[in-house]
């Protein structure tokens, strides 16, 4: 995943413990999964804006729809 490669493992398992309750997702397994996470990410400015553009971007390539 795109976090464990730019922030390092252990930042990256810290973020998704913090991020992922908070979308009622237990891990990332689908699109949709990863669209709620790139959005998540996207409000947090700086440099996880930016990985959450990424990620949402590759969600949508791969058949999410960002509804809103």
């Amino acid at each position: 995943m795109k976090l464990r490669h730019m922030l390092g493992p252990e930042r990256a398992r810290l973020l998704l413990a913090e991020v992922l309750p908070t979308l009622d997702i237990k891990e990332v397994k689908t699109p949709r999964d990863r669209l709620k996470l790139g959005k998540a990410l996207m409000s947090r400015g700086g440099l996880l804006e930016a990985l959450g553009t990424a990620i949402k971007t590759q969600a949508m390539l791969h058949g999410a729809r960002d509804d809103g």
